[in-house]
């Protein structure tokens, strides 16, 4: 006789095959050729430094802010670069919120830190269409700042999007460029990613949604994957670092304890997964294996995301394990 927990492992093990049989990751023990800090993380409200002029800050947060969820990490990165003028300052990479499990706003913290560096903060990223409920808790604390957004969800079908269109105008909120900035390249490089599909934007408790709950989760025909999505991703060139978009591929290290909702969703230990193709479809297969094909197309050597907890990355075989991950979800032959 089986226990119940080992039920539960055998049914997630048969969850979410991704695509069905692909080969397994060809793996070479390749480590990175620059080591970035990732032991100085933690949920500490603090910026850290990771490389020269590259820093971090890790947030607790729930998905959605809904309380059933398990706590995550919220990532903001920050990169000192310059300008088009040439100019020094300080790009935020991703909007994190402060929710019910910080002690202070990330907007003040960011701030700060800013100011003790003696840089503007000129552009803000967000990092991925799921990613709104905060955009104008930035827009209001920078207001000299621009928040650039990936083109295709946030604006048009989302709400608190289009609120934050609505208030602060096409002119404090961009669509990112396909390829960035290009004054970053071969330094912090953006690129959007597009052609997915994922479900309507569903209400959060922040946007007066209802809490989920055992017996109040979203049904499969709510979560079907139909309205356009697009994600943000960053190769930092001096350290090797591919940094994913916020939502499409998590890592979890070996040995590490994946939350059973993750489980759910495809996520386990010690490797790349991206999100499966129920919950994340493929819209458009030639914009997103075109994509796919420029990411794998950059020598990096250690792969983090958004939410994976403080001092998590992966940094053997990256490569390898991002294109497995990919290749499993179709993204890429």
């Amino acid at each position: 006789p089986t226990t119940r927990n080992e039920r539960r492992e055998r049914f997630v093990s048969t969850q979410h095959t991704m695509g069905g049989a692909v080969t397994r990751p060809e793996l070479t023990g390749a480590t990175p050729k620059v080591p970035i800090k990732w032991e100085d993380e933690a949920f500490n409200n603090n910026f850290v430094e990771l490389a020269a002029d590259f820093w971090s800050c890790s947030w607790k947060h729930k998905p959605g802010t809904q309380k059933i969820m398990p706590i995550i990490n919220n990532k903001q990165y920050a990169f000192k670069v310059k300008g088009e003028d040439g100019s020094e300052e300080l790009l935020l990479y991703g909007t994190p919120g402060k929710g019910e499990f910080n002690d202070v706003e990330p907007t003040q913290v960011a701030k700060e830190f800013a100011a003790s560096l003696g840089l503007p903060i000129k552009r803000i990223l967000a990092q991925g269409g799921g990613h709104v409920l905060f955009l104008q808790d930035w827009l209001a604390a920078f207001p000299e700042a621009k928040l650039y957004i990936p083109a295709d969800r946030i604006a048009q079908y989302t709400p608190a999007g289009r609120a934050a269109i609505a208030k602060y105008g096409r002119d404090r909120i961009i669509d990112l460029p396909k390829r960035g900035f290009p004054e970053l390249n071969g330094i912090v490089e953006f690129y959007q990613f597009q052609g997915l599909r994922i479900h309507v934007d569903i209400p959060m408790p922040k946007e007066g949604g209802k809490p989920f709950s055992i017996t109040n989760m979203p049904s499969r025909s709510v979560m079907k994957p139909v309205d356009p999505h697009d994600e943000v991703f960053c190769f930092h060139a001096a350290t090797g670092l591919m940094i994913g978009g916020d939502n499409v591929m998590w890592y979890y290290p070996k040995g590490a304890k994946v939350p059973f909702l993750f489980k759910m969703q495809g996520n386990k230990a010690g490797c790349i997964c991206c999100t499966p193709n129920d919950l994340m479809a493929i819209g458009d297969k030639e914009q997103v294996d075109k994509d796919a094909a420029h990411i794998l197309s950059k020598d990096f050597d250690q792969y983090v995301g958004f939410h994976e907890l403080p001092g998590s990355a992966c940094t053997v075989d990256a490569k390898a394990y991002l294109r497995h991950a990919m290749r499993k979800v179709k993204w890429t032959g």
